[in-house]
């Protein structure tokens, strides 16, 4: 039988898809770093089209991510407002 993936904590790191499919007992906040809607642009730039919705997931799955706070998460959404 198969371990159980461990639970979430503050500030660890990784693929946005892989932190998200994790038991978040703590109710933490995953954040994208940077946003993944800043970085989609450019993605889709690179690639020199837009992405299907399906493409889309699966670029935003491999973003880098934090798990924070419910609370630091509301400071930095909040500060990100602010620089746009």
């Amino acid at each position: 039988m198969p371990a159980s993936p461990e639970p979430l904590r503050e500030n660890e790191v990784g693929p946005f898809g892989e932190l998200s499919k994790r038991p978040n007992p703590a109710g933490l906040a995953i954040l994208q770093v940077p946003p993944f809607e800043s970085m989609l642009p450019f993605i889709e730039q690179q690639i020199g089209r837009r992405l299907s919705k399906d493409e889309v997931e699966t670029e935003r799955s491999k973003a880098p991510s934090i798990v924070v706070t419910q609370e630091v998460a509301r400071k930095m959404s909040a500060a990100r407002a602010a620089r746009q």
